[in-house]
């Protein structure tokens, strides 16, 4: 598995009060911290899911914190159980990702367990959700539609969460879709990814978004890394995860180029961009993303482009089938330094 954690993040002085015994190691420029005797355990309880991932491991690891003793199975019917053990009373309970691949049950694993903290009296529950799910149905398209992201923030507050950690929300207007009873911690990861593209020098660079929508993401990242060239690719959407490139505007002639999205899911917007740039004179090709869903049949479609390598954060795990090309970059430090601001 290639984790590429590259930022290094600066823990609260407070957070050593009383601590003589924390060791801090360096390793690629990153602060990992392990403590021995400190009282956040007092303060902080972890609420793992049935499989830890490396993003979970990472902010255990971080924190010095184990994971709660929690209880997570199915019904034969298909309901979810959980059971949190250990005690959360007057804690502050935040609450991994689920580690299903359907997106509802880690929806109501949230729900359930936040319900279970707060009946055992957990002073505060926080859900951790780096992706946020159904974030790109946040506005009406067509008549008749719901408008899911809305409901998920309602659902998520009247379940008792009080506050959320996510990355890169899809529209940032999802975060006035809360209530001031349920506090959105928001991450951009905008700028760990332009501390890794800083570390590649890659010369003669454009950054490129693949649609319309995605222009602004793209010229703020291209000068945030010193005013490098933007290009933006025109498409067409003919049906849900169906796009069509028709037309690039700026200029890629045997410029190296890094296309740049939020969100990867079916991979056939990437994928056509990158045929595009390529069609056009592009030489070496990188894509970068926050979230990688890598649906249907996106594996496929990327190891056949013409791309050099893609890179996404771990905001969602890793797939057991995922190729060499697909690299992931560690958003531990960020989500635990959020939760030390929270907590700590």
């Amino acid at each position: 598995m290639n984790i590429a954690p590259v930022r290094s993040f600066n823990y609260p002085k407070q957070i050593f009060k009383n601590d003589t015994a924390a060791t801090i190691k360096r390793l690629q420029n990153n602060i990992y911290v392990s403590f021995k005797g400190n009282n956040l355990s007092d303060k902080i309880s972890l609420i793992p899911s049935n499989a830890p991932d490396n993003l979970e491991k990472n902010i255990e690891n971080k924190l010095g914190i184990n994971f709660a003793d929690t209880t997570t199975s199915k019904f034969k019917d298909g309901e979810i159980y959980t059971n949190i053990k250990d005690k959360v009373r007057n804690k502050d309970v935040y609450i991994m990702p689920g580690a299903s691949s359907n997106v509802n049950d880690n929806i109501m694993e949230v729900f359930l367990k936040t319900d279970a903290a707060k009946r055992a009296g957990a002073k505060k529950v926080v859900a951790i959700m780096p992706y946020f799910s159904y974030s790109r149905q946040e506005k009406k398209m067509e008549a008749g539609e719901p408008i899911a992201a809305k409901l998920h923030m309602d659902l998520l507050e009247r379940s008792g969460v009080d506050e959320i950690i996510t990355t890169d929300l899809h529209s940032p207007a999802i975060e006035g879709f809360s209530s001031n009873n349920l506090i959105v911690n928001h991450i951009n990861a905008a700028d760990i990814i332009k501390d890794y593209i800083k570390q590649m020098e890659i010369p003669d660079l454009v950054i490129v978004s693949p649609d319309s929508g995605g222009m602004k993401r793209a010229d703020r990242l291209a000068v945030s890394l010193g005013n490098v060239g933007t290009a933006g690719i025109y498409k067409n959407r003919t049906a849900h995860n169906v796009a069509e490139a028709k037309f690039l505007a700026g200029d890629v002639k045997d410029k190296n180029c890094i296309i740049y999205d939020d969100i990867i899911d079916t991979a056939g917007t990437i994928a056509a961009a990158a045929n595009m740039l390529k069609e056009n004179g592009a030489k070496d090709i990188y894509v970068f993303a926050t979230h990688g869903l890598f649906n249907g049949d996106a594996f496929t479609k990327l190891e056949n482009a013409p791309i050099k390598e893609v890179y996404v954060t771990n905001s969602v795990r890793r797939k057991s089938d995922c190729p060499e090309k697909i690299k992931q970059i560690d958003i531990s430090p960020e989500i635990t330094g959020t939760i030390l601001d929270i907590s700590g």
